[in-house]
C-alpha cells in the first residue's frame, strides 16, 4: 500500500496574435486559461489503481473548471484522459513524449502538465513535466 500524490495544470498555450490553430511548444500564457487539479490516492493498492482513482476523480472535478477548460475533454485515443492514461504514473510524468495532447478550445489552445509523487505533494509539484504538444 502506498500514497500517490499527483498535479495537474491545464493551460494556455497560444500566443496572441498567433494565426495558427496550434500553440507554442513550451509556451505558458500567463494567467489565462489555467487549472490546477490536485489529487491524492492513499493507501492504494497499486500504481494502477491510483491512477484509476486519479482519472476518476479528473472526470468528477471537470465540470467545475473554466468554460474553456471543462468542454475539452473527450472520449477516445486524442483526449485529455487518454493522455493522462499514459502520462499520470511516476515513471512517464518527467517524459515529456509521455501522452502528448493539446486541443483548440475557441480561439485558444491549451496543453498540461503533470507530477506524480508517492512521496508528499511538494514532490508532484517539483515533478511537474509539461506535455505538449501532440
Amino acid at each position: 500500500m502506498a500514497d500517490y500524490y499527483y498535479h495537474l495544470e491545464v493551460y494556455s498555450c497560444r500566443e496572441k496574435h498567433n494565426v495558427q490553430a496550434v500553440g507554442e511548444k513550451n509556451y505558458e500564457v500567463p494567467g489565462r486559461n489555467v487549472w490546477t487539479f490536485k489529487h491524492t490516492e492513499a493507501g492504494a493498492a497499486s500504481a494502477a489503481a491510483a491512477k484509476t482513482a486519479f482519472l476518476a476523480a479528473f472526470d468528477a472535478a471537470l465540470p467545475g473548471a473554466p468554460d474553456a477548460i471543462k468542454y475539452i475533454k473527450a472520449s477516445g485515443s486524442g483526449s485529455l484522459n487518454a493522455a493522462l492514461s499514459t502520462s499520470a504514473t511516476t515513471t512517464n510524468d518527467g517524459v515529456a513524449s509521455s501522452g502528448p495532447w493539446n486541443e483548440r478550445s475557441g480561439k485558444d489552445v491549451l496543453a498540461y502538465k503533470i507530477g506524480v509523487s508517492t512521496t508528499n505533494a511538494a514532490g508532484a509539484l517539483t515533478n511537474l513535466t509539461a506535455h505538449n504538444l501532440s
